[in-house]
């Protein structure tokens, strides 16, 4: 049965952001979506009905005056519309970069959700922060700003709340330069400064981070499969990113030298337009030959997908059957993310019974053993943290010790 032609809107729910919406189609043909507060809520239902009396009455049906629509962006659809943004722009290598926003999302929704986007200020920014503090850890599977898994009840870090008001405030910043606020509203809440160290006991200070142990790391590369064992050891000869390790490919590595060249296609700076070399030894060689000898110069060294279908070959062989394949929701990817790099390796630290680390912790096992043999300097030089004033000539000689310390110790 066709619709009506005049059938009220229907009242819908935006499942990312529990928001109420309905669409109204304007007078140019196009259908725009309004945003009316949480699902449900007496508030989303008064401006759904407000909103569509004035669209009926704008379309020519006998409807009493209503109201007119509250133009005024609101906090709730502030979110969507930057949400929406976010997940094209904050990705990378098909990851979204920005998951740590989605931890303040819910506290600003819930406190102030249909409050005018405008009068969002700086003590209704500290109330957030507030909020987010008495909570502490809600106890599903969240990790820190380290990388370590939380425990339900554990208290969040101090650093981490400043990070999660600072991504919050740039949510509004972004709000300005779409000229969708004023910009006075940014401008307030940069006045809210970041919670200093000893000023607030109910949050802890992040440790220092601190080399792997050597047993620990022994350990997990003993018991871990062969493209995660190779990995850690790369990584900790090179001193690389675990973002950098996890997307080599053969057609990145120049081999032409005795000093490898590793020029990965994607690094932290590259949006500064910076390119990075990565220079691989002996040793780092020798851990790579066998995954690069007749691998296809596109395809990544390092690839889950063949970790899967090695783990199926052995259990069939060990099963002397066929067994069932994993009931994963989706195929395993053609390499490694950051996230799930990290995953694997603890998930060997869990089966192995030893404190759970995170790769990224094996740049300072390889900065610690540089700087122990040729200096502070020559650390630097290895783990990339090169200003980006230096002189050509500087920079020269830098690579020139930096060649000669990765022939001896990578």
């Amino acid at each position: 049965m066709p619709r009506q032609k005049n059938a009220s809107p229907s009242y819908l729910l935006h499942q990312r952001s529990g928001q109420a919406r309905v669409r109204l189609t304007e007078k140019d043909g196009r259908c725009r979506e309004h945003y009316l507060g949480p699902y449900g809520s007496p508030e989303s239902w008064e401006k759904y009905h407000r909103l569509v009396a004035e669209h009926l009455q704008e379309s020519g049906n006998d409807v009493s005056d209503a109201a007119k629509v509250d133009e005024d962006l609101s906090i709730a659809e502030l979110v969507v519309e930057y949400d929406e943004f976010s997940r094209e722009y904050y990705v990378k290598d098909g990851e979204i970069t920005n998951d740590r926003f989605r931890a303040v999302v819910s506290p600003l929704v819930s406190l102030y959700g249909s409050t005018p986007a405008r009068e969002f200020g700086p003590n209704k920014l500290r109330t957030v922060r507030e909020h987010i503090i008495a909570r502490g850890h809600a106890g599903q599977a969240e990790y820190d700003e380290r990388g370590k898994l939380l425990e339900p009840g554990e208290p969040l870090s101090r650093k981490y709340v400043n990070a999660l008001i600072q991504d919050l405030a740039r949510m509004f910043k972004w709000g300005v330069s779409r000229e969708l606020l004023p910009a006075s509203v940014y401008d307030s809440l940069r006045a809210v400064e970041g919670i200093r160290k000893g000023k607030d006991n109910r949050l802890r200070e992040a440790a220092p981070v601190k080399p792997v142990p050597e047993e620990h790391f022994d350990a997990v590369v003993a018991a871990a499969c062969p493209q995660i064992a190779t990995m850690l050891q790369v990584q900790r000869l090179a001193g690389m990113r675990p973002d950098e390790l996890t997307i080599m490919r053969p057609r990145d590595i120049e081999r032409t030298r005795d000093v490898w060249i590793y020029r990965p296609e994607s690094h932290k700076l590259d949006w500064q337009g910076i390119d990075k070399e990565i220079l691989l030894g002996p040793q780092a060689q020798t851990l790579l030959g066998p995954w690069l000898e007749g691998r296809d110069e596109d395809a990544y060294l390092f690839s889950p997908k063949e970790v899967a279908e090695a783990s199926y070959l052995a259990r069939r062989t060990r099963e002397k059957k066929k067994p069932r394949k994993s009931r994963r929701k989706r195929p395993p990817r053609e390499h490694y993310s950051d996230d799930s790099y990290r995953r694997a390796v603890q998930r060997v630290c869990k089966a192995i019974g030893i404190p759970s680390w995170s790769p990224g912790r094996l740049r300072h096992n390889a900065g610690t053993q540089v700087r122990e043999a040729f200096g502070v300097e020559a650390a630097q030089l290895v783990l990339g943290h090169r200003k980006l004033s230096t002189t050509e000539i500087y920079a020269e000689k830098s690579r020139e010790k930096y060649e000669e310390i990765i022939r001896e110790v990578g």
